[in-house]
C-alpha cells in the first residue's frame, strides 16, 4: 500500500511540474526582434495571434505569458 501511495504521489508531482501558469510582467520594451520582445533583459516570444503592431523599444507594456521549456510565450500585450 505504501508503495502505491508513493508512486501516485511521484506521478502527481511530475505532472504538476509540467503545468504552465500565467504570469505578468510590466516594463519598457528594450528591443523588438521579429516576434520576440525583450523586457528587463528577458525575451518573450509572441505568437502570430497576438497583435504587436506599433510596439517599439521604449514603449511600456504589460505582458501576460506562460513559461514552458524555458520559453516565455505571450498570450496578451497591454499598452
Amino acid at each position: 500500500m505504501k508503495k502505491t501511495v508513493l508512486a501516485v504521489a511521484a506521478v502527481a508531482m511530475m505532472l504538476a511540474a509540467g503545468v504552465a501558469t500565467a504570469a505578468e510582467v510590466k516594463g519598457a520594451i528594450t528591443a523588438v526582434n521579429g516576434r520576440v520582445l525583450t523586457i528587463n533583459g528577458v525575451n518573450y516570444t509572441v505568437p502570430a495571434n497576438v497583435d504587436i503592431t506599433g510596439l517599439a523599444a521604449g514603449a511600456t507594456v504589460t505582458v501576460t505569458f506562460t513559461t514552458e521549456n524555458n520559453v516565455n510565450t505571450v498570450s496578451k500585450v497591454a499598452k
